[in-house]
């Protein structure tokens, strides 16, 4: 492999790296609490408990607390709601609602989950708080990213409905995979997950990166306060973890915008000339604070992608969920504020944003 080569894979890499990078550094630790103020914003609905029946080796279903479980028989055999995905080993308190339909993907499509920890140093166990599912489709020139919010109420295969950030710390990346599958229909080819570690360094060894801000923020973060509205902001590392992570005067709907906005800052600065200049340090820097499956091979087919996106000829198509695709709703036994998915609306959204 030639020197050329070798670049240009690296910077595909340093890509992914560097934009994972940023979300760890988005996360801090939520009290429901704070919570509550977001979910007060949005319409509540009442779900009736559920949990699962007793493991006795026959195929079995979620049944309401309280109501009269009918005996199994072959004329009356219950059918559970979740199909071939591991079934429920503990209680939830809502209903498990079945998969989502699967999402056709172009036959060229590949998909990341780019995911973000709250891992400290010295900490033990942490969460997915910030996780962006992304598809490159080569012969359908698209790029999609989709921003997932951690409070998100999904069920977690194998386990029960929980908060879709405790899916990965419960029961790993395969766990977290079949938690997408299950609940977007989308299957995962790779994935990428950092810490709270680089993002300053990373955003200041690029010689900081031009954000396009698309929303207005008035918020503090430091001691200093921050005014933006739309336009084109040149950010070094300590201001753009400002940015990201500020919410005292937004919510976690509006940091997925801005998070997504520093991605694209991080991609077109990667692979602009400057950022190639910097890819070995860049790689260096960044080898010791990721995991991920992807292998470097894998990644050259995306390159004429990530040039034609570069030059602008493919644009990315950044995506959210909002308060229009979720209902929020509090969980009666912890007081936990979360957010359920209207699975109609979510449903026409991922075959608008996924199929070809």
């Amino acid at each position: 492999m030639n020197r050329k080569n070798l670049i240009t894979i690296l910077c595909i890499v340093s890509l992914l790296l560097s934009s994972c990078s940023l979300f760890d550094a988005a996360l801090e630790s939520v009290e429901d609490s704070d919570r509550r103020v977001m979910a007060a914003s949005l319409n509540t609905v009442t779900p009736t408990p559920f949990l699962p029946i007793a493991d006795t080796g026959i195929e079995t279903t979620a049944i309401a607390e309280n109501s009269i479980v009918p005996e199994a028989t072959a004329l009356s055999m219950p059918q559970d709601p979740w199909e071939s995905f591991p079934g429920p080993s503990d209680i939830s308190a809502i209903e498990i609602p079945p998969p989502m339909p699967e999402v056709v993907l172009s036959d060229s499509a590949i998909t990341f989950v780019l995911l973000g920890s709250d891992q400290r140093s010295n900490g033990y166990g942490y969460r997915t708080d910030t996780m962006i599912i992304v598809s490159v489709d080569p012969k359908n020139e698209k790029v999609i990213m989709l921003s997932v919010p951690r409070d998100l109420y999904v069920y977690i295969p194998g386990w029960k409905v929980e908060r879709i950030n405790s899916a990965e710390a419960h029961g790993g990346e395969i766990t977290l995979e079949q938690t997408i599958l299950y609940n977007f229909g989308i299957t995962v080819d790779y994935w990428a997950r950092v810490n709270f570690n680089g993002f300053v360094s990373g955003i200041n060894s690029l010689g900081g990166i031009d954000v396009e801000v698309t929303g207005y923020l008035n918020d503090e973060y430091g001691g200093v306060w921050y005014n933006y509205s739309p336009g084109t902001y040149h950010m070094n590392g300590v201001q753009a973890l400002g940015y990201v992570r500020m919410r005292k005067a937004s919510s976690d709907f509006d940091r997925l915008r801005r998070q997504q906005e520093v991605v694209k800052a991080i991609f077109k600065k990667v692979i602009s000339l400057d950022g190639l200049s910097r890819i070995p340090d860049l790689y260096a820097q960044f080898n010791d604070l990721f995991q991920t499956n992807v292998n470097i091979v894998d990644m050259l087919q995306l390159i004429p992608t990530a040039s034609k996106v570069a030059s602008g000829a493919i644009s990315i198509t950044g995506q959210t969920l909002t308060q229009d695709h979720v209902t929020s709703w509090t969980v009666p036994s912890t007081g936990a504020a979360v957010l359920l998915p209207k699975r109609d609306v979510l449903i026409t959204l991922m075959e608008d944003l996924f199929t070809e």
